[in-house]
């Protein structure tokens, strides 16, 4: 074990120490493919010395890309050393934390409780549960939030399921909303039809006025209105719904108020851009990722629930709260097998601290709007949005071609796909009204104000080339 684990220890400070000096990303090559996909099911086992080889010649040279500081595409954090130093530990341990009366579940409630005071959550009666990312977290959520919605209307969603008679279930969310929102409606078996999409303002936000209006038909046709989902930090533009409005018209409603922050919850802890979640210590539930902006490796999220009875009620299997497995983890998701993630939040909470945390998010932001200005300085580049988080959203668009809609959108297609072929640098391309967009998310805490210039000048130097085609 020694031996073998001060092979592995220098072969991750080779990786980690040398990575920005490799390219942000790259092709991975037919034959390397080839023979990672064609590799035969080993009738013996191998030495280690051989898969450790295997894996410095063919995995770790050909990453996604996000533990390089110039990694700005989809929004995925470097991983914490921390965290990244603890995993063999975890994987020692191998608790089900899930099950049981052990350490491991007992450290992962103190770090949903963490959780909680960093989003700015109540703790009292709250309850929250590590998932595998937001996409969990909001089914997690949801789930809740129609038991709670149906023991409001006097009936048991787990007792009846959908079979019975009552005034069918509505979902609210925004034009700007995740997609696992849906997703997670329609897994619930309520169908996508039951999301009803709310216009966004020009600074997409959900539109209060809209929303309202919609309730009103809504139940005046003889559906039931039971949640709205709203975004804070939306992942095309970080824009943040107005939470203290929606909890008001939520309460005033009747509604739970559920608010997937998966990519900008943590946000609050820059107090530049904290008053904009006025209202987050009101809502009913929220969704987190971890390992966005938080720099957990993936995968780890976190369901937190401000009714948590709702939580334990709509996943329970014991009948008693007596029962000596009433309060394992288990009885608040839909695994009953799960893995040691609070472990890795943990570690980089109680690494970094709430301060280390604020300092790091603060600086993305800060280099998000160091992008933002550098791009409106360039003749050639045309800045769409910035702000308020840490997504920048510009294309290029030389004087020359601004009359050129088709043209445009189909150079900045390819811009994208060769900037990230060159490895400088990573960006991503997203669509919005018709414009085809180069759009860069910062979260990885290493990214300097020397690294976003490097994103300017490729932006022009790559731009620049394919106009000479």
């Amino acid at each position: 074990m020694r031996r073998y684990g001060d092979l592995v220890l220098d072969e991750l400070e080779r990786y980690l120490s040398g990575i920005e000096e490799r390219p942000v990303w790259q092709p991975l090559p037919a034959e390397i493919r080839q023979q990672i996909s064609g590799q035969g099911l080993p009738e013996e086992g191998q030495p280690f010395e051989e898969t450790l080889t295997l894996l410095r010649e063919q995995i770790l040279p050909y990453p996604q890309g996000n533990g390089h500081p110039r990694f700005a595409g989809w929004i995925n954090s470097a991983p914490s050393h921390a965290s990244i130093l603890l995993k063999p530990l975890a994987a020692a341990m191998n608790p089900n934390c899930g099950i049981g009366d052990h350490a491991g579940q007992e450290l992962e409630r103190c770090a949903v409780r963490w959780m909680m005071e960093l989003a700015g959550l109540p703790t009292e009666g709250s309850a929250g549960v590590f998932v595998s990312g937001s996409s969990e977290a909001n089914f997690t959520c949801l789930q809740a939030a129609r038991y709670w919605a149906a023991e409001q209307d006097g009936w048991n969603v787990r007792r009846e399921g959908l079979q019975g008679h009552h005034p069918p279930f509505v979902l609210y969310q925004s034009d700007q909303g995740h997609f696992s929102i849906r997703r997670s409606v329609e897994a619930m078996g309520l169908g996508s039809s039951s999301i009803h999409i709310v216009p966004s303002t020009p600074d997409y936000r959900m539109d209060l006025a809209a929303l309202e209006r919609r309730i009103h038909e809504d139940r005046a046709a003889g559906l039931r209105p039971f949640c709205v989902a709203a975004t804070a930090g939306t992942v095309e533009t970080g824009a943040i719904d107005p939470l203290q409005e929606l909890a008001e018209l939520c309460h005033a409603e009747g509604l739970w108020l559920h608010v997937d922050g998966a990519y900008g919850a943590f946000g609050i802890l820059d107090e530049r851009v904290a008053p904009l979640y006025r209202g987050i210590d009101q809502v009913d539930s929220l969704a987190t990722d971890q390992h966005k902006w938080l720099s957990v490796p993936i995968d780890c999220g976190c369901a937190l629930v401000r009714h948590g009875s709702a939580l334990h009620d709509a996943f329970r299997l014991t009948q008693s709260d007596d029962e000596d497995d009433a309060n394992w983890m288990s009885e608040y998701t839909l695994q009953r097998t799960r893995r040691f993630r609070a472990l890795d939040a943990w570690a980089t909470v109680r690494t970094a601290g709430r301060a280390g945390l604020a300092r790091a998010i603060s600086n993305n932001i800060s280099m998000a709007r160091l992008l933002a200005h550098e791009v409106a300085a360039q003749p050639e580049l045309e800045l769409i949005s910035g702000g308020p988080l840490s997504i920048v959203r510009f294309r290029y668009a030389p004087p020359t071609l601004r009359d050129e809609p088709t043209l445009l959108n189909r150079l900045n297609r390819q811009l994208a796909r060769e900037i990230q072929r060159r490895g400088r640098v990573f960006l991503t391309s997203t669509r919005l009204r018709g414009q085809e967009l180069l759009r860069a998310c910062l979260v990885h805490y290493a990214t300097t104000a020397a690294d976003i210039q490097a994103m300017v000048d490729e932006v022009l130097t790559v731009g620049r080339a394919l106009c000479d085609l």
